[in-house]
């Protein structure tokens, strides 16, 4: 399971839960209202989703958790650091990650370009080592066949006369 399914499923689960202010409502609509009203977040509806995200999480094997959790910054910066941590603060942590996402996913204009809560790009780079030393990128080759070069002075130095067509565009 992925992080973004899991914030899928996330979102599907509050769009089904009531609101609790407006039955008519569902608590996903609540959650957009006070993204829209500019106030302060409830902690306890900040709860809620971390409960749903946290119910998600308790599926997952320790080893997928492992992986994905690396996969965040925090993540990524502990495991760098080479930071013993547990499976519950890699929770916490991944518990963080998705409740960005999922807020994200609450701005009608939320395209996963345009977030609150950006992610910086990952960018893999395959480097080819060259195993030679003695390999200088400044040196002219040894040897070059004159006879392959097929290049007169008149392609290089030819300020010759346009023909019509060339004039006309000039």
């Amino acid at each position: 399971m992925t992080m973004k399914k899991i914030v899928t499923e996330v979102v599907a689960s509050l769009k089904k839960l009531p609101s609790p202010e407006k039955k008519s409502k569902t608590f996903w609509d609540y959650l957009k209202d006070q993204l829209y009203s500019e106030s302060q977040w409830d902690k306890n509806d900040l709860k809620v989703i971390e409960k749903e995200i946290n119910s998600h999480l308790n599926k997952i094997e320790k080893k997928d958790l492992t992986e994905m959790w690396k996969s965040t910054d925090k993540g990524f910066e502990k495991f760098d650091e080479d930071k013993k941590v547990d499976a519950k603060e890699m929770k916490e942590d991944l518990t963080d990650e998705m409740l960005g996402q999922v807020m994200d996913r609450m701005d009608d204009n939320y395209s996963s370009k345009d977030s609150y809560f950006s992610q910086p790009e990952t960018t893999f780079v395959s480097e080819k080592k060259v195993e030679s030393d003695d390999l200088d990128e400044d040196t002219e080759p040894d040897k070059i066949d004159e006879e392959k070069i097929d290049l007169e002075d008149k392609d290089i130095f030819d300020d010759g006369e346009f023909d019509e067509d060339e004039e006309s565009r000039l």
